[in-house]
């Protein structure tokens, strides 16, 4: 062994880095610790330490750098292509993962377990999406579909998609749930009508809208919890009886113009 090798403070050190891991684990390291051990395997010729504390710097913190394309990760010196795409896919692979906790058909009968499963299903996306949930009686799962999607700060409801795939269902009922990005998960004015629209064509196709849930990195918003589905409720027949009446005063004013 050499003078050099023995004064090495960095030999061994990826050995002590895995038997620190082994025995205590990753929760309470540092997040450029973790990048780093997450960087041996799939680049394991470099020092991956300034690479995790450079990949910090750039994208600000360890879940950032997940969520990063691995276009954007190639900027950071030394990053490989390989690390680069493995990197970018764990999020798809902790989703996944977690979505596989829940069996293939999860019971969803009250909202704070809908909001468990919805926060796996929104995981890893970039842009809003709206899905369609369709359930039994029970609240158990039957299928989930996506029936929108848009740009970072809004979406579009496939209307087509939602009839088809609402007439074709055996459920008893269905639950709709988009994301936000900005954070808050507060409905919007256009969310708000958006719900109590939905809530006039579930009526027409004759299944209940039984919530509209967005969810958000800052938490949820239940249109149910807030007792907003009840005052849209009933929509279709108030609009349908105000166009009965409406025709009847119309027939009148016609009668009364003839007669004239």
């Amino acid at each position: 062994m050499t003078q050099e090798k023995k004064n090495n403070p960095h030999q061994g050190h990826r050995d002590r880095m895995r038997a620190r891991v082994l025995s205590q684990g990753i929760d309470d390291m540092p997040e450029h610790e973790v990048l780093e051990f997450l960087l041996y395997p799939l680049i394991p010729l470099k020092d991956t330490n300034p690479i995790a504390h450079d990949l910090i710097d750039k994208f600000g913190s360890l879940e950032n750098v997940l969520d990063a394309s691995p276009k954007l990760l190639l900027e950071v010196k030394n990053m490989t292509r390989n690390a680069a795409l493995y990197l970018s896919a764990f999020p798809h692979i902790f989703k996944k993962y977690n979505m596989q906790k829940f069996g293939d058909k999860p019971t969803l009968d009250t909202i704070a377990h809908a909001v468990e499963y919805l926060r796996q299903l929104f995981l890893d996306k970039k842009e809003e999406n709206i899905y369609m949930l369709i359930l039994n009686a029970n609240g158990t799962l039957l299928s989930s579909c996506k029936v929108g999607e848009g740009t970072l700060s809004a979406c579009q409801l496939d209307t087509r998609e939602f009839i088809l795939r609402t007439a074709d269902s055996q459920g008893n009922c269905i639950m709709i749930a988009h994301n936000h990005l900005s954070g808050s998960p507060l409905p919007s004015f256009d969310d708000r009508e958006f719900t109590r629209w939905l809530i006039s064509l579930s009526e027409v196709l004759g299944i209940a809208l039984i919530d509209h849930i967005i969810i958000s990195k800052e938490g949820y918003y239940s249109f149910r919890e807030n007792d907003l589905l009840s005052d849209y409720a009933g929509a279709f027949k108030k609009y349908m009886d105000n166009a009965k009446a409406s025709d009847k005063y119309s027939m009148k004013v016609r009668k009364f113009a003839d007669k004239k």
